[in-house]
């Protein structure tokens, strides 16, 4: 085990910030050598899943979280329908930034001679830019639509980009005696291509290049259970991250996909992974539906480094509808059975709402109840509720907003039945989400990350928008146990909870985060930051052996994250 005085602990943070100085400045460099003088690119929009995506005929904007808007959705014009391109103020921005999707314009966009709208963004990105929206047919006066049309599909599209991440965290495990800080720098690069030789046939192509640097970590860390943890080899990692071909058009209403596809639900609860698949959909007026077979990394495809191959099939049911106004109802199915035997075979289902009531207040609702068994065969009988709300003063200055979360998932009082009540996620989650700012993050917190079981969490989180491309938000949580436990599942810290047996208690502690977001940054297109901080502070359930049998209490835990977006 590595001890340190507080002297050394100062100096090392002096030289952990001035590297992770020289880390921002490197990834800075690569947006501006791969950013700065290329030309706009044809339509680059995330690809999502099924709640992601319009119901019946395309929008004019998509909703309130700016995700409506699949790939070749925006790559599409409605028939007969015409591209507007004129400039917005900031004041027109500002008066639903939540709410309003816009698409750049650029007829001179390198492959993309057609004059297409080049990406989707929303209005939070509208400032000093000339942007375009979608414009319905104007019927004639006798009731025809106008006889000039402009194309319907993109042959092909392409987009290139960063995400560069530094990430530092100190105390992990709680204890400032131990050294177990860590800063890594991880450039990236990424882009993809789609292809459409014909209305039914759609083909696409993302990679990604990524180095993880570590310039702090240890190579060998004592961990609180005694166990001795590596540090990791990081090597290179040129990483195909989707491949996948969609059959359409002559299937419909049904859709094909297969391939390497990635999945992401609106609040990132149930799945934000990259998965091999064949899937189906089905899209019906308000109504769609998509069923998939999926294994994450069925296939090694990073070609400089090796995958360690996943061993667990996921079958999954998903299905919404969007016949309300602005609001979402879904239902899904999902199982997922480890060969392995290490995670067993977890039945979720659930049922989810959410969307804008009206201008100023906005919702989410999750309930999914997990049965199935887990890997000892024990029957699984157990929920978890995360519901929450943000209501925006729309006619105050900076937009203040107000969010209000409570989630729970329960957990095993008797861990020697032969039924098992701790609720369990999908193992596919990453719980990033917005309130109403521009950057995502983690919303059950920065520096705890957990997974959604055994635990309950209450959130507050209050918001300003200074600008429409600048969003600060300061949030609170607070964390229970639902059962006597003595670690979580899933969570970035690694100290044990409820080592005095004389003390235990279900008071894990609070959390405070900071989050800001900026686009549009220095005037450059594209060109985003995000900068997330988190301070966990323990509660009754962390107390730090200190030998001997006395327990002293644990130390807190930070966690800082910067990543430049372009």
């Amino acid at each position: 085990m590595a001890n340190r005085s507080d002297g050394q602990r100062s100096n090392g943070l002096n030289r952990t910030f001035a590297a992770a100085a020289v880390g921002v400045t490197w990834s800075a460099v690569l947006v501006v050598i791969f950013g700065s003088s290329l030309p706009a690119v044809a339509a680059e929009t995330k690809i999502d899943t099924v709640d992601d995506g319009p119901t019946d005929a395309l929008l004019v904007w998509a909703d309130a979280t700016g995700e409506s808007l699949r790939q070749d959705d925006a790559a599409m014009i409605p028939n007969g329908g015409q591209l507007r391109a004129e400039p917005i103020s900031e004041q027109q921005a500002s008066v639903d930034a939540s709410k309003d999707v816009w698409f750049y314009f650029d007829s001179t966009s390198a492959g993309n001679s057609a004059g297409q709208p080049t990406k989707a963004h929303t209005a939070d990105d509208a400032i000093d830019i000339q942007l375009a929206q979608f414009q319905l047919p104007q019927p004639t006066s006798e009731g025809e639509a106008p006889s000039k049309q402009l194309p319907q599909r993109l042959t092909y599209e392409y987009s290139y980009g960063t995400e560069s991440e530094v990430t530092y965290r100190v105390n992990p495990d709680l204890n400032d005696r131990v050294r177990d800080d860590f800063l890594i720098v991880t450039p990236q690069l990424n882009g993809s291509v789609t292809y459409r030789p014909s209305d039914w046939l759609e083909t696409t192509l993302e990679m990604t290049i990524e180095r993880e640097f570590p310039v702090q970590e240890e190579q060998v860390v004592t961990l609180p259970d005694g166990e001795l943890q590596f540090a990791e080899n990081r090597k290179t990692s040129l990483l195909v991250d989707q491949a996948f071909v969609t059959l359409k058009d002559v299937t419909d209403p049904f859709e094909l996909t297969l391939g390497r596809k990635n999945f992401e639900d609106n609040r990132h609860w149930l799945y934000d992974t990259s998965l091999d698949t064949a899937l189906v959909s089905f899209k019906q007026g308000a109504f769609r539906a998509e069923a998939s077979v999926s294994r994450e990394n069925l296939w090694d495809l990073d070609l400089t480094d090796k995958v360690q191959r996943d061993r667990i099939d996921t079958y999954m049911l998903y299905a919404g509808y969007r016949g309300i106004e602005d609001i979402r109802l879904a239902g899904y199915t999902v199982m997922r059975h480890d060969l392995d035997g290490l995670e067993g075979r977890p039945l979720l289902m659930g049922v989810r709402s959410l969307g804008t009531v009206s201008e100023s207040f906005s919702y989410w609702s999750e309930l999914a109840l997990l049965r199935g068994e887990d890997e000892q065969s024990r029957r699984y009988s157990a929920f978890a509720i995360d519901v929450g709300g943000t209501y925006r003063f729309t006619g105050l200055p900076f937009n203040p907003n107000v969010t209000l979360g409570y989630a729970f998932g329960s957990g095993d009082k008797n861990p020697d039945d032969n039924k098992n009540s701790e609720f369990r996620q999908t193992g596919l989650q990453s719980n990033e989400a917005k309130f109403a700012g521009v950057s995502e993050f983690l919303v059950y917190g920065e520096a705890l990350d957990p997974e959604l079981s055994n635990l309950e969490i209450f959130t507050v989180g209050l918001g300003f928008r200074p600008a429409p491309n600048v969003s600060t938000d300061f949030v609170y949580h607070r964390y229970l146990l639902d059962e006597i436990a003595e670690e979580l599942r899933d969570s970035a810290l690694t100290a044990l909870m409820n080592q005095d047996d004389t003390q235990l208690s279900k008071d894990m502690g609070s959390a405070f985060d900071i989050v800001i977001g900026l686009r549009n940054l220095f005037g450059v297109r594209r060109l985003g930051l995000d900068l997330r901080a988190g301070w966990f502070i323990p509660g009754k359930a962390f107390q730090i052996d200190d030998g001997g049998g006395s327990f002293r209490k644990a130390d807190q835990g930070i966690s800082v994250v910067a990543k430049l977006w372009w």
